[in-house]
């Protein structure tokens, strides 16, 4: 019984994608399919390869689901009975214009919004996510700065202090001037955070309009420029006027070079700024927004929401668990990430993936195996399904290879 099978893939047109075949998300679409046609001054922003009713995978030479598919033998395609769905969702992001402030809820709130706001918050899962750079240029923040930090940011950045209460300033003064390392100061630290975010997010909006145009107007002048400084330039000409110009001045700023990966828990909030990635999650599309968006940004929920942790993300480069494969395992059941990169003409067995896994073919091309029938061709854009436990072999042609493949994580290998 073949348990591989080729799919088409859903790319999504956000406004903040790459445009025309800049855009490594519309090469590998057009890679897959001859017929797409790249439109010059169209935006091509995330490839979906998954299950999710807002993309959902064909296959082939059906036209069937992806989910019609696995539900039909959950057993031998997710290698367990009880489970009818994939438990992830793998996209490839192509990154112009920075993404919204935003942050995804926890599995129990993420019940609750969908059940109270289901024209909004459309499912009822979670959504922690990994992001891995496909390019050196990649810049993200996540997570809020230490307190001292912003402390300094109040001092320095009179424009954002006008934003804030005396008595909320006062507050992040003093929690900034003390032993951050404190366990007994967790609590306040964090209510302190919440009261500053709270208030820059609610500030009134003539007047967060006016200390906007009073700092783009300083910082046009400065003579040099920080990291902050040139970011909050860069969002005032992406989203002028918008209130998350100055959302670095809270947020942890990261750069990565290709390789690199950092986890998103939920109820932390994040904006993905510049580059190309690949992007691995729980099967959800909840996003609670707050700026840098024209879509709507629900703000109460946003404040009430977020840990207020005030550690910086964890960066690495994964797992080399053989010559040829590395592992980005998160800390969550719901996926796990893994690279295949092959020399030309190298047969490669892969991995006894113990959930249904997705694959695409980043680079190169290659021949699936099962026995010594070919039952998928891949090139540059292919994707393809594989079955739980499915005994694979990659067969890879003249120009190497170099896939990714997605898997749930509490069950994927039984040897790691």
């Amino acid at each position: 019984i073949y348990t591989s099978q080729a799919i088409n893939c859903v790319v999504q047109n956000y406004a903040w994608g790459r445009v025309g075949s800049s855009s490594l998300v519309a090469r590998l679409k057009k890679g897959a399919s001859s017929s797409f046609q790249i439109s010059t001054d169209s935006p091509y922003a995330e490839l979906w390869i998954g299950t999710h009713q807002k993309g959902m995978a064909m296959l082939e030479k059906s036209n069937e689901s992806l989910l019609e598919y696995v539900q039909s033998n959950p057993t031998r395609h997710l290698g367990d009975a009880k489970n009818l769905d994939l438990t992830y969702l793998l996209k490839v992001l192509s990154i112009k214009k920075v993404l919204s402030i935003q942050a995804h809820p926890n599995k129990k709130l993420a019940e609750q919004l969908h059940k109270n706001r289901p024209d909004v918050y459309k499912d009822s899962n979670h959504k922690p996510e990994m992001c891995v750079a496909l390019t050196d240029d990649f810049e993200a923040m996540c997570g809020f700065l230490p307190i001292s930090e912003l402390s300094s940011h109040l001092e320095n950045y009179p424009e954002f202090a006008a934003l804030i209460p005396e008595r909320t300033r006062k507050a992040v003064f003093v929690a900034g001037s003390q032993n951050k390392n404190n366990a007994s100061n967790v609590h306040e630290t964090r209510e302190v955070l919440k009261a500053l975010f709270r208030a820059y997010l609610e500030a009134p909006e003539n007047k967060m309009s006016f200390y906007l145009e009073c700092l783009i107007k300083r910082l046009s002048t400065k003579e040099h420029l920080n990291d902050v400084d040139r970011l909050m330039l860069k969002f005032s000409e992406q989203f002028h006027g918008d209130c998350g110009i100055f959302s670095p001045l809270l947020l942890n700023y990261m750069k990565l070079t290709k390789g690199e990966s950092f986890f998103i828990g939920p109820d932390e909030p994040h904006a993905y700024i510049q580059g190309e990635i690949v992007e691995c999650m729980a099967c959800s599309d909840n996003v609670v927004r707050s700026g840098l968006t024209p879509k709507l940004k629900d703000v109460p929920t946003l404040v009430s929401m977020l840990t207020y942790d005030t550690r910086k993300p964890i960066t690495t480069r994964g797992k080399q668990i053989d010559q040829y494969t590395r592992m980005y395992l998160p800390p969550v059941d719901d996926f796990a990430i893994e690279f295949v990169e092959l020399p030309p003409n190298t047969e490669y067995k892969m991995r006894n993936v113990q959930s249904g896994s997705v694959l695409l073919t980043l680079t190169g091309n290659a021949k699936i195996l099962q026995g010594k029938s070919c039952i998928v061709n891949v090139a540059f854009g292919s994707c393809s399904f594989m079955s739980a436990n499915t005994l694979a072999t990659v067969k890879s042609g003249a120009e190497g290879l170099h896939i990714v493949r997605a898997m749930s994580n509490s069950t994927a290998f039984s040897d790691i």
